[in-house]
């Protein structure tokens, strides 16, 4: 016990003696009684009493000592409850005069906050998920330079039709309206990019023209898109035969026509679209920038 709250109890009982044991009287308490029943600090109690939030009820002209009556403590509950719920302490001076039907309008507007934040939470926690799992599946990559097989999930893309994007170049303004158009959805930017085009053979990289530019999605939430250049496309779960390789253009070239021939040669069925999705191979700005493409055909 404080030096301090020892002297105010043996006030405390000094007065109780004074006022008469058969009387009939107020329970009071001192602040650091006051304190453990409430499961509060004193130094709480006092910067409350401080900033007049939760005054004492009783305090003694002659010695300044504060005393609590016991029927407070329904309002200390009050302030613990708001508290909880992340209300101001200058809002909870005014909210304990509200009557009981403007505290329940209040407390229904703090339950529709809340709901909104942990919406807001559980998209965080999908996007990171979403991110997480790119950087896994980057891991994942059998080998370097050869054909594999693998089961993709499906991927909501956010797609912009271009008309001269190609494997060596695609305009800053064009992925920027990308950007804008998921950030302004309530999204982030994603460590991938990609393009999609038809599946045929190529006289060199700079003939290979993209159909549409994207970056995934990482939220589940839908939204308005309002540039009509922009729209929605689904790359749909299953199995894919893929290739992927430190980007050059001469090694984009090579690389997809490894994947074309031997989709020939073994006389693979597979749908006409070919998926590409370029991402980074590390993200530390002491090392030089070298980037990962990955190229993906749907099997039949």
């Amino acid at each position: 016990m404080l030096l301090e709250d020892f002297f105010v109890d043996l006030q405390y009982d000094n007065m109780e003696r004074i006022r008469g044991c058969g009387a009939v009287k107020k329970k009071y308490h001192t602040v650091g009684e006051m304190a453990k029943l409430a499961n509060l600090s004193s130094q709480t109690l006092r910067y409350y009493d401080q900033i007049g939030l939760f005054k004492p009820a009783y305090t003694d002209q002659a010695t300044n000592y504060r005393y609590y009556a016991e029927s407070q403590l329904y309002l200390l509950d009050l302030i613990k409850s708001l508290r909880f719920v992340g209300t101001p302490l200058e809002k909870i001076k005014e909210v304990q005069y509200f009557s009981i039907e403007d505290m329940i309008r209040y407390l229904d507007e703090q339950e529709h906050t809340i709901e909104d934040q942990l919406a807001r939470l559980a998209e965080s926690q999908y996007t990171l998920r979403k991110t997480r799992k790119q950087m896994q599946e980057q891991l994942a990559i059998p080998v370097i330079g050869e054909v594999f097989i693998k089961e993709e999930e499906e991927s909501r893309l956010l797609c912009l039709t271009v008309a001269d994007a190609t494997p060596v170049h695609v305009s800053n303004d064009a992925m920027l309206i990308l950007t804008e158009t998921i950030e302004n959805a309530g999204s982030v930017q994603t460590i991938r990019y990609g393009s999609y085009y038809p599946l045929q053979a190529y006289d060199s990289v700079q003939t290979l023209y993209y159909t549409q530019i994207f970056i995934p999605i990482l939220t589940s939430r839908q939204f308005v898109i309002q540039n009509e250049l922009v729209d929605i496309v689904s790359m749909s779960a299953g199995r894919y035969i893929e290739i992927a390789f430190n980007y050059s253009p001469n090694m984009y070239i090579t690389m997809y026509n490894k994947l074309l021939h031997y989709i020939k040669t073994h006389n693979i069925a597979v749908e006409n679209t070919v998926w590409e999705a370029v991402m980074p191979s590390n993200f530390s700005a002491q090392m030089d920038e070298q980037l990962i493409v990955e190229l993906k055909v749907k099997l039949l």
